[in-house]
């Protein structure tokens, strides 16, 4: 049996895909809740099931922008390389 689902808002689904992984698209798709593969992302809640909601959809699709500039000498602190 097959069910719309799509994945959860701020989540990334990777799939096995012969010798490489994919990540799945934002959009819904129909997958078979009775496998076991799937039955488990959708009780894990990586996976929701219904369509995509509207609001959802459009901040996916929207890009993000950045909140805080990091400064020169923060991201030498952070990296260890800071010199004296």
């Amino acid at each position: 049996m097959t069910t719309l689902v799509h994945v959860t808002p701020g989540r990334v689904v990777k799939i096995p895909a012969g010798n490489r992984t994919r990540r799945l698209p934002d959009t819904a798709f129909k997958v078979n809740e009775k496998d076991p593969f799937w039955a488990m992302l959708i009780r894990s809640g990586d996976l929701t099931v219904g369509d995509v909601p509207a609001q959802a959809a459009a901040a996916s699709t929207t890009p993000a922008k950045a909140t805080t500039a990091a400064t020169p000498a923060a991201t030498q602190a952070a990296s260890g390389s800071a010199t004296k």
